[in-house]
């Protein structure tokens, strides 16, 4: 699950909170935007530090894979317009703290930061990535949030969303290779055979392509992740929140993690980090330093079998 606010109209509100210039909170949703962001931080922790595999622990750098869409609260850059900021970012850091690791984050696109992965560049990412069936074939796993979906229309918009049959014959507006597409495909299939009209689905690979879509009645509603989702129609003013789902069906799950190789204990490692910063207190304290305090879990898990947590 991915992407949202790059550009345009949309980016042009938006930035009075994030990458405006200058340092101060963003008086419309209370998170600190600016470069100085006073992180939240870990120290290394010994039973943690010897799950981490070999050849990560000899550099003594954890190298992490992520990307930045302009997304607050998962991520962004601050107000100085070159400062990565938010959940993401925070949460990685943290991970390599309490692993006794330097965290050395790297920014690029979504199609790069898998073939980072896979190619050894990072050992783990940390981008909002859902966790799915299809995913776990190729990569492991460390789960630390829930995943769930926001539904932003314009502001004169008539209609709520909580199930497949509201969006019956409606234009939606999402990423291609997301979370979003594949239950928004399902939800248009159980339309079908429910006799209704199928979803109209439109593919947009920049927030600045699909806000304008939306503004301009190209379509009728846009779906991504619920915390960019809320912020965004908070602080805009243009659309407004038409509904707040758990990404959760048959085929994918309802948690967001950090990915790394497939077998190559990365995922174990992060997994006790996470599970230590759960247990002191630090996860929870991040989680709402962000107001993502609805979206925590009880516990991190490696490759949690599809469907856990609805």
């Amino acid at each position: 699950m991915r992407r949202l606010l790059a550009g345009g109209w949309a980016v042009l509100l938006l930035l009075a909170g994030c990458s405006a210039g200058g340092e101060r909170e963003d008086s419309d949703s209370g998170l600190n935007l600016s470069p100085r962001q006073n992180r939240i931080t870990a120290t290394r922790v010994e039973r943690v530090a010897a799950l981490v595999p070999e050849h990560i622990r000899r550099n003594g750098v954890l190298r992490i894979g992520g990307t930045i869409d302009n997304t607050p609260p998962l991520s962004c850059y601050a107000t100085d317009n070159k400062t990565p900021i938010g959940f993401e970012a925070d949460i990685a850091v943290l991970v390599a703290g309490v692993m006794g690791l330097t965290p050395e984050r790297d920014i690029t696109s979504w199609e790069n930061m898998f073939l980072g992965v896979d190619s050894g560049r990072y050992d783990v990412a940390f981008s909002n990535i859902s966790v799915t069936e299809e995913r776990k074939k190729k990569y492991d796993f460390a789960t630390y949030r829930r995943d769930r979906l926001g539904f932003e229309a314009r502001e004169d918009a008539d209609f709520k969303v909580r199930k497949a049959a509201d969006l019956a014959g409606k234009r939606v507006a999402l990423a291609s290779g997301s979370t979003q597409e594949k239950i928004m495909l399902e939800w248009s299939a159980e339309n079908r055979g429910a006799g209704l009209r199928p979803i109209e689905i439109q593919y947009y690979q920049k927030a600045s392509d699909y806000y304008l879509a939306l503004q301009s009645g190209r379509v009728d509603v846009y779906v991504g992740p619920s915390s960019s989702v809320v912020y965004h129609a908070k602080t805009t003013g243009q659309t407004k929140l038409v509904g707040v789902v758990d990404s959760v069906t048959d085929t994918i799950d309802s948690q967001v993690g950090a990915m790394s190789r497939k077998g190559d204990g990365t995922a174990e490692a992060v997994t006790a980090a996470l599970n230590e910063l759960i247990r002191n207190g630090k996860y929870r304290k991040v989680l709402e330093r962000w107001g993502l305090g609805d979206q925590k879990l009880p516990a991190s898990r490696v490759n949690p079998p599809v469907g856990e947590g609805k």
